[in-house]
């Protein structure tokens, strides 16, 4: 009889290891093939079958996570947690979910609970580095993810991370020589990729950027911020065709990106196609009607349309919000003298020159007004002071 029980309990746990095995693969695969609901229905089939077991829990959360539903996944890591008596793979991705959510408190106290279990987790001493810089302990931040690092140098995650964040506070060389030694490791890492090519666009060196960037994309990095990146780039080193293909690219992407839009429509400027540049820049306004760099960048195409009323009207709205910005003022000025509004004009240009006596440019457009209303000594003084003479 006893020998009758045993085979008994082998069928099921057969059929359930087959089970977990199946779906575990399918969920897999449709995790791959970006079908994350499908991932999570096989999952959560699972877990009426073997509901006691904390890595399917913990996987389910992970495909939460994916889809940013943070109250779920945050649900299933506590299971995880529970069933798997506290773990430290469990308590990490629990920690990082209560991050996410704000509670910086709670996931700083899961952090040292792992490391209390094991101060040799450089994941969790990771972590720990990010928790204290976003409570804005810099140096103390650096010095656990260093410490990560020292336990795991081959963690590129942890030298990707290390690099940001000298990258987000201008330190910039530290940043290249973090992103640098992760790239060591996986040279097709497309964040490193990625992050190296914005340092040296902080740095000027745009060609320098485009390798890298162009690396990322041809390794298959796909995000706005890529494309965005390479037109601004492109626009840098006067390749205004190949910028203008990247921008749409990004806002093919994110149509809605501001940035992107605005960089489209000054290389729209810059390639002389200003109805279009236009265009971008109206609907841009109707996001936001008090830009002025917007309400400027309008006036400026206006005018090269030959609208200057209307061109003038929108340089006034611009210096209305920014009355101290001496580029929209000089724009104004240029655009009151083409239209002939002289006496206007000299009242704009003296008030830049009042306040910037070294405006060579508003000493040039003085210069061709009074040349142009026959005050010839006053113009060739004008010139003078444009040319640094005097």
């Amino acid at each position: 009889m006893s020998e009758i029980l045993k085979y008994n309990e082998i069928i099921p746990r057969f059929y359930k290891r087959c089970l977990r095995y199946l779906f575990l693969s399918i969920s897999t695969i449709k995790i791959f093939q970006g079908d994350y609901q499908q991932s999570i229905n096989k999952l959560k089939k699972l877990i009426l079958i073997e509901k006691d077991d904390p890595d399917i829990h913990w996987r389910l959360g992970t495909v939460y996570l994916k889809i940013n539903d943070l109250k779920n996944a945050l649900n299933c890591f506590q299971i995880a947690v529970n069933l798997g008596s506290g773990q430290p793979k469990y308590l990490l991705w629990l920690s990082t979910v209560e991050n996410s959510l704000g509670n910086s408190s709670k996931s700083f106290n899961i952090i040292q609970e792992v490391l209390e279990k094991d101060p040799y987790c450089p994941e969790a001493w990771q972590m720990q580095g990010k928790n204290l810089i976003d409570i804005g302990l810099l140096k103390e931040g650096i010095e656990s993810i260093n410490r990560s690092l020292d336990l795991n140098p081959d963690n590129i995650e942890g030298w990707n991370a290390l690099g940001c964040i000298y990258l987000e506070n201008n330190e910039n060389l530290k940043a290249l020589e973090a992103f640098n030694q992760g790239l060591k490791i996986n040279h097709k890492h497309l964040d490193l990729l990625f992050n190296i090519g914005l340092v040296y666009i902080k740095f000027e060196k745009y060609a320098e950027s485009i390798k890298y960037l162009e690396k990322a994309k041809k390794y298959k990095m796909q995000c706005p911020e890529l494309y965005n990146a390479l037109g601004l780039c492109y626009s840098r080193i006067d390749s205004l065709e190949m910028a203008e293909n990247y921008y749409k690219k990004s806002l093919e992407l994110f149509p809605e990106n501001i940035e992107t839009i605005c960089n489209l429509a000054a290389i729209k400027g810059k390639r002389n196609m200003f109805s279009e540049a236009l265009q971008l820049y109206e609907e841009l306004i109707k996001v936001d009607a008090y830009d002025a760099t917007i309400l400027n960048n309008i006036a400026w195409c206006l005018e090269k349309t030959n609208n200057l009323d209307e061109a003038i009207k929108y340089y006034y709205r611009a210096l209305a919000k920014e009355p101290w910005d001496n580029i929209f003022r000089l724009n104004l000025s240029e655009c009151l003298y083409a239209k002939g509004y002289l006496v206007e004009a000299i009242g704009h240009l003296e008030e830049i020159i009042k306040n910037h006596p070294d405006n060579r440019k508003a000493w040039e457009i003085l210069g061709k007004i009074y040349d142009k209303s026959r005050h010839h000594s006053k113009a060739i003084d004008c010139y003078n002071k444009a040319l640094g003479l005097e």
